[in-house]
């Protein structure tokens, strides 16, 4: 499947029409990234993960869009420990590759009233966990520490959606559905008679309404998110994540010369039910971010920014995690970077222990073309 690529570029840049659209006025994205942290005793663990992710928008026509990504990541994962005999003993575990690559067409009727959108996930990335790699997979799919890729192949799916979105006063009002549909895929597990074990991911049913309007020289926007996951089932066995409800707010407008954001968002996962038919926990994270802009000569500017997280889960501790962080934006039209650095300092916890974390990240946006 990773041949897939070169050919679906292909194929778009020939589908565009010879005059009004250009392949001239896509773009390019692109921006490496690199996340680093390190939990003390009792967990004694580092992991990092760097990766580089690339994307194509292409315009088709005004009113159809097609966009491409995919990303390369990899990921290292040290724990220290002590065996039973007293002796230090350390588990490593790496897993590195391309992810799955990400085909989507967007086409609009009207001024963005009512948009479709079209999704075909490709199985460039693996799906396949081996033994020695299972620690780090299982790490960067936390939702509460932020990785880049949270995992690298989910196999072949579909999704489809539409949105809506009218003014309504001095407000607009939007909603949106989707779902997405995964094929079977071998996760990589074997049973106790060798035979490889298949895996059928539950479909997703989304829901999204949102509202927002103009305040100052910015806005003012409210969501409200609902998602709901069909069962999961490996071979014989069944289960589910549970369904996630997210809410957010994002204030922006200015002060003067100085632009500002405020961003809160909750996500709230209701208790599913683990592969042994157990109950799983419900857990609940709330992240607040307020970012400050000033911009300089010649189209420089730099963003400051802080942002806690608190995530809690039933039966454990309250987690927290408090970052602070600045980009800079170089912006010469045809063209743009965006670097940025950010320290992570906070505590992560279970039922029986608690961590003290510490983390550090570095990014580097950049934008060829429109």
């Amino acid at each position: 499947m990773r041949r897939l690529l070169p050919l679906t570029l292909l194929v778009i840049a020939s589908a565009l029409p010879a005059q009004g659209f250009s392949i001239w006025e896509s773009s390019v994205r692109t921006g490496p990234q690199f996340f680093f942290y390190e939990l003390k005793a009792p967990i004694n663990e580092k992991v990092s993960q760097i990766a580089f992710p690339l994307f194509v928008l292409v315009p088709v026509t005004e009113a159809l869009s097609i966009d491409v990504g995919s990303a390369y990541a990899l990921v290292d994962l040290e724990r220290r420990s002590v065996d039973a005999s007293g002796n230090p003993a350390t588990v490593t575990s790496t897993l590195s590759g391309l992810t799955d690559t990400q085909l989507r067409a967007n086409y609009t009727f009207g001024q963005d009233f009512v948009v479709l959108t079209a999704g075909l996930n490709l199985p460039t990335g693996s799906a396949t966990v081996e033994p020695e790699e299972l620690e780090a997979a299982a790490r960067i799919g936390s939702d509460f520490l932020t990785f880049p890729v949270s995992g690298f192949g989910t196999g072949l799916g579909f999704t489809g959606g539409v949105a809506i979105a009218r003014p309504l006063g001095a407000w607009n009002l939007g909603f949106g559905a989707s779902i997405r549909q995964s094929s079977e895929f071998e996760p990589g597990f074997r049973d106790e008679s060798g035979a490889a074990m298949k895996f059928q991911p539950g479909s997703e049913y989304r829901a999204r309404v949102g509202v927002d309007r103009p305040l100052g020289t910015g806005r003012v926007s409210l969501g409200f998110t609902f998602s709901k996951f069909g069962d999961d089932k490996a071979d014989t066995s069944v289960y589910n994540t549970g369904d996630r409800y997210v809410s957010q707010i994002s204030v922006n407008n200015s002060l003067g010369a100085t632009q500002y954001s405020f961003v809160v968002w909750n996500l709230f996962r209701t208790g599913g039910t683990l592969i042994d038919k157990s109950p799983a926990a419900r857990d609940n994270i709330t992240n607040a971010t307020f970012t400050l802009g000033f911009r300089g000569p010649s189209d420089l500017s730099i963003e400051p920014s802080v942002e806690t997280r608190l995530w809690s889960r039933q039966g454990s501790n309250l987690s927290y995690l408090n970052t602070l962080a600045a980009r800079f934006y170089v912006n010469r039209g045809g063209w743009a970077i965006v670097p940025g650095a950010g320290f992570s300092m906070g505590s992560l916890a279970t039922a029986a222990e608690k961590a003290t974390l510490t983390g550090y990240r570095a990014t580097l946006a950049i934008r060829i073309g429109g």
